[in-house]
């Protein structure tokens, strides 16, 4: 018991390409380029610098460096020699790496239809709450430093690693879009909004691509050390495509062992083939796939068994350059939305960790296509409502190190039904259900999805909450919204927490 309150409680809860873009399909290998990985005390190669047909070196990380070669027959004969020397302990091609968006563009529709899906105003409506300001590093295209709907958004420090220098001006419009997403400035009467709302949430660019949207994995390394050094909050990364990178993924890992969140979007390539597309399939990155109006996936969307949820990621109305807003699509634009969402969660629960802000995400998500977790929507759609409920509920259990509700604590059967009372008739045909939000307290907080409320058809001031089957055994906790309102429209004048042990009959 005492380690499910402590888990809870730290929830408490590129170049935007024309049309899907060859990239999507096929990744090719850098031509003339190593990554190469030595154990810390060099010899052999590392000793001489100068050896044949190789034109430069650079350390891009600890014990990494970038060869390049003057010929692609001088790189696969250096590469096998390479993975003889015994002081190397990795050798691989400097993949490179694609934006995953597509271009949509459609000037009549100017509205963020994706608000209504993920439902963030009972989020933003906290803002007053905010504990941490935090930083979301956009490795992309750059941003549109003079935007006028990301001024006071853009974290001073940003890095050109395209062309070595401080200055990650955007000439492409990719990151831009991306960083809109994100962190368009609210209430400021212009463009649109991020999905950061009015909570103090900025995006440090680290440009990794240029014109083309064409990035290449050392630099995407050199971009997250540099995220880490810069102790950002969460790394999102809107590129990919189907080449593995063992040193990409060591370094994601030091990103996420250093308590930062990592995100990328699932790609494009649904109907080109439908690779996995890495960096998004590593196990410690939250896979994000995209969804339309209808809630449903996207044609272009990859779907497979490491995509952990879904985000609106088509006609996304965002920023773009010379101070323009346009319509994107892609899982380039879904990813950013569970990003910020992270970044949310951030500034209200500092102390949460990657694993328990991932796991809180998923718990949350309203569940799509076949119940439960699935190829094509993971845990479900990102919904901020839950999201909302899950960090209230959470911080009642971590008052005073647990749970202090509403009502005395009660002991029930596994059949039990709630009888809640209120002093004013309820609505009788309304389902009252999307006002409850209930979990389980197991170690990975299971959340509670099989039950009923409906008014009591003797009583319309009581609300009936049952099981469809029966409760599980052991402790749950239960949320009523605020926002449940009454036959005459009134809500209720806060929020209530419950605390109920399932006992076997």
């Amino acid at each position: 018991m005492k380690q499910s309150h402590h888990v809870f409680g730290m929830f408490v809860v590129g170049l935007i390409v024309l049309m899907i873009s060859q990239a999507e399909v096929s990744a090719e290998v850098v031509s003339s380029e190593l990554l190469v990985e030595y154990e810390e005390s060099r010899q052999a190669f590392s000793l001489d610098e100068t050896v044949t047909g190789v034109k430069d070196r650079e350390m891009i990380a600890d014990d990494i460096e970038l060869w390049r070669f003057t010929s692609a027959t001088d790189m696969e004969s250096m590469k096998a020699q390479l993975q003889e020397d015994p002081n190397v302990l990795h050798v691989e091609p400097n993949y490179e790496r694609y934006t995953h968006d597509l271009l949509f563009d459609d000037p009549n529709l100017t509205e963020q239809w994706w608000i209504p899906q993920v439902k963030p105003q009972p989020i933003w409506s906290r803002v007053r709450e905010q504990q941490k300001n935090t930083v979301v590093a956009v490795i992309d295209s750059g941003i549109d430093l003079q935007h006028e709907d990301l001024q006071g958004r853009i974290e001073a420090g940003g890095y050109n690693f395209y062309d070595d220098n401080f200055t990650p001006q955007d000439v492409n419009g990719h990151g831009t879009a991306v960083a809109g997403v994100i962190a368009a400035a609210a209430g400021n009467n212009l463009g649109v909004a991020g999905i950061a709302g009015g909570y103090e949430v900025k995006v440090l660019p680290l440009k990794i691509s240029h014109r083309n949207g064409i990035s290449k994995v050392s630099d995407g390394i050199k971009a997250i050390d540099y995220a880490i050094d810069s102790k950002v909050d969460v790394i999102n990364l809107s590129f990919g495509s189907s080449n593995t990178s063992y040193l990409e993924e060591q370094t994601i890992q030091r990103a996420v062992d250093a308590g930062i969140i990592v995100v990328a979007s699932a790609g494009n390539a649904a109907t080109k083939g439908n690779s996995l597309m890495f960096p998004a399939s590593y196990p410690a990155v939250i896979s994000v796939g995209a969804t339309e109006r209808t809630n449903t996936r996207t044609w272009f969307s990859n779907y497979n068994p490491y995509i952990n949820m879904v985000a609106p990621g088509e006609a996304i109305f965002t920023t773009t350059l010379n101070n323009s807003y346009k319509l994107v699509s892609g899982t380039s634009f879904s990813g950013p939305m569970v990003a910020g969402a992270a970044a949310l969660v951030k500034t209200l629960q500092p102390q949460a960790t990657p694993t328990e802000v991932k796991q809180l995400l998923e718990l949350t998500a309203t569940d799509l296509g076949v119940p439960g977790k699935d190829d094509e929507y993971g845990a479900g759609l990102l919904n901020l409502k839950r999201l909302d409920h899950a960090l209230t509920l959470g911080a009642a259990i971590n008052k005073a190190g647990g749970f202090i509700g509403d009502f005395p604590a009660l002991e029930v059967g596994t059949d039990k039904v709630f009888k809640i009372s209120f002093n004013k008739e309820l609505q009788v045909d309304t389902d009252y259900r999307q006002y409850l939000y209930m979990v389980r307290a197991t170690d990975e907080l299971e959340r509670v999805k099989e039950f009923t409320a409906q008014v009591n058809p003797l009583d319309a001031n009581q609300l009936l909450v049952k099981p469809t089957g029966e409760w599980k055994p052991g402790i749950h906790y239960l949320f009523i919204d605020k926002r449940l309102y009454n036959k005459k429209g009134t809500s209720l004048q806060k929020s209530y927490a419950i605390e109920f042990t399932v006992l076997l009959n």
